[in-house]
C-alpha cells in the first residue's frame, strides 16, 4: 500500500532533493505512515496551505520583488536586481512546491476512496494552484510521472507545459463540479474554513487566471472557456467581493502566524528599498495605498529606486542627499497579517482584460475600476467619501482602453501577491521597467528560473533531453506561454 512516506522518499531523492524539515506539530502527519491510514484526508488541507503559500510568498520577497522592481537590494543579501542567480537558488521552490502538490495528490485519492468529493474538489483546487505556480516559474515539468512513487518511477520525464496546462484546466473544472453545498466538508481548512460556495468559486477564478495566462496561445481556445464561465455565473461562480478572495487568513497565533513577523527588521526590509517603477507609479496617481507598501523618506515623501545599477550606485540612490528612500512598511510584519493567493482584485482586473479583448460581452473600463476598488479595500483603505471617484478620475489613472493602463494598475494591486506580476511581464511587457546598467543576462529580465541542481544531478538523461527540448537552460529562455 502506498503511503506518503513511501512517495515523499522517493521524489526526495530522485525528483525534489532534500526536503525542508518542518517543525509545526500539524506537519508530522506527513512523516507517519502508521497514523495516515486512519486520518481524514482533510486533514492534509492546512500544511498544503500553510507551508506552500509560505514557500511561495517568502521567495516573492527574495526574489520576485527584486525583478519585478517592487524593491530593489542595496546592500551584498543577493544580486537578483542584477539577474545574478546563485546556482542553488531554484531548489527551494521546487522542492517545497513538489511536496505540498505531492500531499494533495495523496489527499485526493484518500477523499476518493471514502467518496468524499469536496476534499477531493480541495485537493485538485491546491495541487492545480501550487503545479502552476512550478510550470510558471520553470516551464515543462514533470508532471505525469512525478506522483507515482508507488511505482518506483525513479526517473521522471519532463511533460510539456502545454500538456500540464491542459491537464490543470480540466482539473479545475472538474473541481467545480466536485464541489457539493449539500455534503459535509471536513478539514483544517486556513483559507475558507470549509465554506464549499468560496472553494468553488477560488476553482473558477484560478482557472480564469490560468486561461488568461494562455491569451497568446491560440490553439487553447482561452476566449472561448473564458465566455463559458462568464455567460453561466450560476455554474461557474467567481469572487464577488472581497469575502471571496483567497487569502492566507493568519489568526497571530501559532503555528498559523504571519512568517514576516518571526523576521528582524534588517531580513525584512534591511537594505531593500522600493522600486523607482512601484513609487513612481503611486506618486503620479497621488495613490492612498502608499502607507501600507512604503515607509516614508525624511522629508515626508514616497521615494523608490532604480534597479539594475551597482552595489555602489544602488547605496548612493538609497542615501538620496541625506533623505533616504522608502521601505517596507512595517504594518507588513504584523502577525496577523494576511497575504493572498489570489484576489477578488486580481479576478476584476482579468475581467477587464478579456472585455478589453472582446472576449467576453462587458464594460472593461467597469470591470477596472472595480478591480482599483477592491485593491484598496484589501488593503484597509479609504476609498468611500469620495476618496475613490477622486482617484478614479485622476487622468492618470482613468481607463483609456490600453493594456498598459490596465497592467500598470494590477502591478500596484498584485504587491506581494506570489509572481504574479512577474507572469503578466512576460505576458504582456507591462509594466515598463527599465533595464539597468549593470545587469547580467545580456540585458534581458530573466523569463524563467533555471532546473535545481538536484534535477541535474539525479535526472541526467530527461534533464539533458528538456534542455535541449525547451531552447536551453537558462534565465533567458522563454516558457511556453510566453509570446511577448
Amino acid at each position: 500500500m502506498k503511503t506518503i512516506s513511501k512517495m515523499k522518499l522517493i521524489m526526495t531523492m530522485l525528483v525534489i532533493g532534500i526536503l525542508v524539515s518542518c517543525s509545526k506539530d500539524f506537519d508530522n502527519l506527513n512523516n507517519d505512515p502508521n497514523r495516515l491510514e486512519s486520518v481524514a484526508p482533510g486533514t492534509l488541507l492546512a500544511p498544503a496551505q500553510y507551508y506552500g503559500h509560505w514557500a511561495i510568498t517568502l521567495r516573492a520577497h527574495r526574489i520576485h520583488n527584486e525583478l519585478m522592481q517592487y524593491t530593489v537590494e542595496t546592500g551584498t543579501l543577493n544580486d537578483f536586481a542584477r539577474y545574478v542567480f546563485r546556482e542553488n537558488e531554484p531548489d527551494y521552490l521546487w522542492t517545497n512546491l513538489y511536496r505540498r502538490a505531492n500531499d494533495m495528490h495523496e489527499m485526493y485519492h484518500l477523499a476518493e476512496k471514502i467518496k468524499d468529493v469536496n476534499n477531493m474538489g480541495a485537493a485538485l483546487v491546491m495541487k492545480a494552484w501550487l503545479v502552476s505556480n512550478l510550470t510558471d516559474m520553470f516551464g515543462d515539468i514533470p508532471y505525469t510521472e512525478a506522483f507515482k512513487g508507488d511505482e518506483e518511477l525513479l526517473y521522471p520525464k519532463f511533460d510539456t507545459q502545454k500538456s500540464v496546462y491542459e491537464s490543470l484546466l480540466a482539473d479545475l473544472k472538474r473541481a467545480n463540479d466536485l464541489f457539493k453545498e449539500n455534503l459535509a466538508f471536513d478539514g483544517t481548512d486556513l483559507i475558507y474554513n470549509n465554506d464549499v460556495i468560496k472553494w468553488k468559486k477560488f476553482s473558477n477564478a484560478l482557472r480564469l487566471r490560468l486561461l488568461l495566462r494562455l491569451s497568446d496561445r491560440p490553439e487553447m481556445n482561452s476566449s472561448a472557456e473564458i465566455a463559458e464561465m462568464f455567460n453561466n455565473p450560476t455554474k461557474y461562480p467567481l469572487f464577488e467581493s472581497n469575502v471571496d478572495e483567497a487569502m492566507m487568513k493568519n489568526t497571530g497565533i501559532s503555528p498559523f502566524i504571519n512568517t514576516f513577523s518571526t523576521w528582524r527588521d534588517a531580513e525584512f526590509s534591511g537594505n531593500r528599498r522600493l522600486g523607482k517603477p512601484l513609487m513612481d507609479l503611486m506618486n503620479t496617481t497621488v495613490d492612498g495605498r502608499r502607507f501600507r507598501y512604503a515607509t516614508k523618506n525624511r522629508d515626508g515623501g514616497y521615494n523608490g529606486i532604480p534597479s539594475g545599477y551597482s552595489q555602489t550606485q544602488a547605496a548612493e540612490f538609497a542615501v538620496n542627499g541625506g533623505v533616504g528612500a522608502s521601505t517596507y512598511a512595517t504594518t507588513l510584519q504584523l502577525q496577523n497579517y494576511p497575504y493572498p493567493l489570489l484576489t477578488y482584485s486580481e479576478v476584476m482586473f482579468n475581467l477587464s482584460e478579456a472585455a478589453l479583448k472582446g472576449w467576453i460581452n462587458a464594460n472593461a473600463e467597469a470591470y477596472y475600476n472595480k478591480g482599483i476598488e477592491a485593491s484598496w479595500r484589501q488593503w484597509n483603505c479609504t476609498w468611500d467619501g469620495g476618496a475613490g471617484a477622486t482617484y478614479l478620475a485622476r487622468s492618470t489613472v482613468k481607463f483609456n482602453n490600453t493594456m498598459e493602463r490596465l497592467i500598470n494598475q494590477k502591478y500596484i494591486a498584485l504587491f506581494f501577491s506570489g509572481f504574479e506580476a512577474w507572469n503578466d511581464y512576460r505576458r504582456t511587457g507591462y509594466p515598463n521597467l527599465p533595464i539597468g546598467p549593470a545587469v547580467a543576462n545580456d540585458g534581458i529580465l530573466p523569463r524563467r528560473l533555471e532546473y535545481p541542481l538536484i534535477v541535474k544531478a539525479t535526472n541526467k538523461e530527461n534533464y539533458r533531453e528538456v534542455a535541449a527540448r525547451i531552447g536551453g537552460d537558462n534565465l533567458k529562455t522563454k516558457v511556453w506561454w510566453d509570446n511577448n
